[in-house]
């Protein structure tokens, strides 16, 4: 098992905040209705993106969002009041964000974002991109017991798979795209998505290939 970047969005997302150091949870969800600019912007309303700036970091937010998918949720836990940042706005253990996208058929995705240092497994198949922002990425199926990762073949990555994700990128904070199939928790909450597979390799590659920073 490689010490390795890893998902650290299960253990720290809090729902969105009213401000940077408010400690009740407060959701905002978007509109319906979404302008060019909001689209060309991750499918984000100025409020939301006003509340990820407040984070103090870079925001990575996909270009390209596949047909159907609005963003259902955006949760950011910001670095603590008196916590010590470095010259990225990075802290011990933060700050991060969480940027939910669901389509009706309740399936969803997510990119996120957290600072501090991670480890964990590798997946089951693996396979290296390149992200304009994020240089070299690993993308992946499935975790690995403890195997080596198998490459993903030219007919698996045509199909979709679950469990699809990258390990997180950058030099802290940590980007991260990956699929959410079920029930999953954020910061005690339970949220749920569909069980179905839905996602190819080959179109959460253009996801993450799109990541650009957030103006």
């Amino acid at each position: 098992m490689k010490n390795k970047l890893y998902r650290g969005w299960k253990l720290l997302q809090l729902t969105l905040l009213s401000c940077a150091f408010a400690s009740a949870p407060l959701f905002i969800s978007s509109a319906n209705s979404q302008s060019h600019n909001q689209v060309n912007a991750g499918r984000l309303t100025p409020q939301q993106q006003e509340a990820l700036h407040s984070l103090g970091i870079k925001i990575a937010v996909p270009s390209y969002v596949p047909d159907g998918f609005r963003v259902s949720d955006v949760r950011i836990t910001p670095c603590p009041a008196n916590a010590q940042k470095n010259a990225d706005g990075v802290c011990r253990f933060g700050p991060s964000y969480t940027i939910i996208y669901r389509n009706p058929n309740n399936n969803c995705f997510e990119v996120n974002a957290i600072g501090g240092g991670l480890g964990g497994p590798d997946g089951k198949y693996s396979r290296k991109i390149n992200s304009r922002i994020l240089g070299e990425v690993d993308l992946n199926i499935g975790n690995s017991s403890g195997d080596r990762s198998q490459p993903i073949s030219e007919s698996m990555s045509k199909l979709a798979q679950a469990n699809v994700w990258t390990f997180p990128a950058g030099k802290s904070p940590f980007y991260q795209v990956t699929t959410i199939e079920g029930r999953a928790f954020r910061e005690g909450k339970s949220m749920f998505c569909s069980n179905k597979s839905y996602m190819t390799p080959n179109e959460l590659t253009k996801i993450v290939q799109s990541l650009d920073w957030l103006p």
